[in-house]
């Protein structure tokens, strides 16, 4: 399968939105519940003692790692979010899903620099199953700090590591990672699978790819077309 490139998949969502009337909340809310089913079963296999640690960026990936984390703690799953970025610039659907957080006291915590982040890390206390949320389709370039820095945090952790949509960092077309990049153990892509997520490369870094039902209108999905 060559899956899709990012651009195609945001004409994808641009139009499940505008033709067909989805909103962004819809496809945020399924994407998020499949992330959060696999972390609880990686989880439940893990038999540690620590949460699931659920780091997210302050995009749309972000706001599905917020709906992962409202399931998680409505099934009773230890839960902790960092966000790592900037609180004014989480948006739309994701800034929805991050004040059900804040109304729900899921253990939240903001992290917006390095040396935040080093202050973090330093105290991070027992971790069972990392949920990368970090970033998406929409990174371009090289990865920037304090980004950077969380993503070599992650790899050295030996932690199975579940992301959602693509391992943050990675390039969503060639699979080449963006100067760093996670390796996951398991990716739960959104709606249709990435075409970096199809090549040899990319696989290394994706690990298991499950590619999630997020609603998405059986006419938008290539093989309809």
């Amino acid at each position: 399968m060559e899956g899709v490139t990012a651009a195609q998949m945001r004409e994808v969502d641009r139009r499940a939105r505008e033709e067909f009337g989805i909103p962004e909340l819809i496809l945020m809310e399924h994407t998020g519940y499949a992330a959060a089913r696999a972390a609880r079963r990686i989880y439940a296999r893990s038999r540690g003692r620590g949460a699931v640690l659920i780091l997210s960026g302050s995009g749309a990936n972000g706001g599905d790692g917020f709906v992962a984390a409202r399931h998680l703690d409505n099934w009773e799953v230890p839960v902790r979010v960092v966000l790592i970025g900037e609180l004014e610039r989480v948006r739309g659907a994701a800034q929805v899903n991050l004040e059900v957080l804040q109304r729900l006291r899921v253990p939240l915590e903001l992290v917006s620099s390095l040396r935040q982040w080093r202050g973090w890390a330093s105290r991070a206390g027992q971790v069972s199953v990392i949920l990368d949320a970090l970033l998406g389709t929409g990174v371009s370039g090289a990865v920037r700090e304090p980004i950077r820095t969380v993503i070599g945090w992650i790899n050295r952790q030996r932690k199975p590591v579940v992301s959602v949509d693509l391992p943050s960092g990675l390039c969503a077309d060639s699979g080449r990672p963006c100067g760093v990049a996670v390796r996951a153990l398991l990716t739960v892509t959104c709606g249709l699978p990435k075409r970096g997520l199809c090549c040899a490369e990319g696989r290394e870094w994706a690990g298991r790819v499950e590619v999630a039902d997020i609603s998405l209108p059986r006419a938008l999905r290539p093989c309809s077309s």
